[in-house]
């Protein structure tokens, strides 16, 4: 039980990274605020969508990390439920904004393949978030967390997607179109990566079991 409460600094180094990131990102979008991007026209015309999806997204962006703390499940079992559902609705509120953004306000020179790869992002993190939900409902706790895990991983994609375009190392001058296989990496990652940290005990350092 004592151990229940220790702090996890793997854990916390790891959000702590995310944060710092998700810092670097937010900072890079500061220029669409104060009306110095030149797509300032696009983002005004699709804000009624845009506003809302953003506030969405960053909703279940923050309470993410809170929903691993293994303190807080010990502590206060009621607030991680509470939180989880305003996570989910988060997702499945912002996904609606999402697809109608895709469709109505494409990015100048994206082709349709670019808006379904968008499209299915928003669906896999939705599809994610309501399996953790279904886990959870039956009492699945270590499906609920790959799942969970799965779910928020999809939700970093849009801070780890703005980090960096490694497609410049790839294709010489490359253009919106060529930035969504990058994104369809992000979304494979997203649904790997997660489990790999929230079971890497169980896969790499539990004792061999004999199959009976």
């Amino acid at each position: 039980m004592i151990k229940s409460y220790q702090l996890n600094y793997k854990k916390v180094g790891l959000f702590s990274i995310l944060a710092l990131l998700t810092l670097y990102v937010l900072s890079g979008e500061l220029p669409i605020l104060f009306g110095t991007d030149p797509n300032l026209d696009r983002y005004k015309s699709m804000s009624w969508l845009l506003v809302p999806h953003a506030l969405l997204g960053s909703i279940a962006l923050v309470i993410g990390p809170f929903q691993f703390s293994t303190r807080l499940r010990a502590k206060n079992i009621t607030l991680h439920k509470r939180l989880g559902k305003i996570y989910i609705f988060s997702i499945l509120l912002a996904i609606p904004f999402a697809v109608l953004i895709n469709m109505y306000y494409p990015i100048p020179g994206s082709s349709k393949t670019f808006a379904f790869e968008n499209i299915t992002q928003a669906s896999v993190w939705g599809i994610t978030a309501v399996m953790a939900w279904v886990a959870a409902s039956k009492r699945q706790i270590t499906i609920h967390k790959m799942w969970a895990a799965r779910s928020y991983g999809v939700t970093l994609v849009f801070v780890l997607s703005r980090i960096y375009n490694p497609m410049n190392l790839i294709i010489e001058k490359p253009d919106i179109n060529d930035f969504a296989h990058f994104l369809w990496l992000l979304v494979v990652l997203a649904l790997i990566i997660p489990d790999i940290l929230v079971f890497n005990k169980e896969l790499f350092f539990s004792r061999k079991h004999k199959i009976q």
